[in-house]
């Protein structure tokens, strides 16, 4: 399968998604990016950034891997700690898939909205089983 890498976002998001509301029943995950606090509280945004081709071989016809980052973004209209509870548990789950925690939750409260971020990376092979 040569399109391997334009489907990471979509499964690392499902896989999240799926174990957050497990806990978070009413979280909003998202991976689409509104600019602004969104309408809806606690949300959850995930998004790829742009990923970088490695482990290229001598015919470089194909994609043989990728080093993905992952961002994910929490909005809560009750505490820094109900945020920062959102955010270890997407890290655990990022940890879980084997990602490498590049930026920790940090939390930060602005007009009664808390709001925080993680980073992951990860290098990501055509036949990783996140990839097939």
């Amino acid at each position: 399968m040569d399109d391997w890498f334009s489907k990471i976002q979509s499964k690392v998001f499902t896989q999240v998604e799926y174990m957050l509301k497990k806990k978070y029943s009413d979280l909003k995950c998202t991976t689409r990016n509104e600019n602004e606090t969104p309408a809806e509280f606690p949300t959850l945004y995930l998004h790829e950034l742009q990923p970088l081709e490695v482990g290229q071989d001598l015919t470089n016809e194909t994609v043989n891997a990728i080093r993905c980052t992952i961002e994910i973004q929490v909005w809560v209209n009750t505490t820094e700690q109900d945020c920062r509870n959102i955010l270890t548990d997407a890290t655990l789950e990022m940890k879980r898939l084997h990602f490498n925690i590049s930026a920790m939750p940090i939390v930060q409260t602005t007009d009664k909205i808390a709001w925080g971020v993680i980073r992951c990376t990860r290098l990501i092979g055509n036949s990783d089983d996140i990839a097939t």
